[in-house]
């Protein structure tokens, strides 16, 4: 897998990058392109760092070092959207559920972004009868579909693996996704 990810995707982002720069010098002195074009290539240098950590097997730098609060605080900032972000977890869990919790999270915001048109979201993070539960609540459009696509199937096999469950509710008033992941 890490082989793939490395010639495939990884390479793919490098080549992007490189586009851009090049796209970057032929624009010359309009400043409102440029400030774009940089941020696109920022953009692209992190998802390539975190690219490079999920192929070596590891989950974000930032969560092990300071836990579930700070980096979905980092998400939150770097959403494309506003995020209402509330977490009240008062104590570190095992690894593999605060990883889970934290991919709820990046991969319900970035659906968020990409198919529901929302105008903002809200992600509650909390501790409640042995296990963290965590929402994640839009005003978009609606329309999550768990069967049509990869990444909330694979969420829900992440938290399905640790004996917990991943629900979907969705409406045209927008969707909401509960993840409950026990920490016994």
């Amino acid at each position: 897998m890490e082989r793939d990810l490395h010639d495939g995707a990884q390479q793919r982002l490098v080549a992007l990058s490189l586009s851009l720069g090049v796209l970057q010098t032929k624009l010359g002195a309009d400043p409102d392109a440029l400030v774009e074009l940089t941020q696109a290539r920022a953009q692209i240098a992190v998802s390539l760092a975190e690219l490079r950590d999920v192929a070596r097997g590891l989950h974000p730098a930032v969560l092990s070092a300071h836990g579930l609060d700070v980096a979905l605080e980092s998400l939150a900032a770097h959403a494309p959207l506003p995020v209402r972000l509330s977490v009240n977890v008062d104590r570190r869990v095992a690894d593999a559920v605060e990883v889970a919790a934290y991919y709820v999270v990046c991969e319900s915001l970035t659906n968020i972004g990409k198919h529901a048109d929302a105008r903002s979201a809200t992600v509650n993070v909390a501790w409640a009868n042995g296990e963290i539960v965590v929402e994640v609540v839009d005003d978009g459009r609606g329309g999550a579909d768990s069967e049509r696509g990869s990444g909330l199937r694979g969420l829900a096999d992440r938290v399905e693996a640790l004996g917990g469950r991943l629900r979907i509710w969705t409406s045209r008033d927008g969707t909401r996704v509960r993840a409950e992941l026990p920490c016994a």
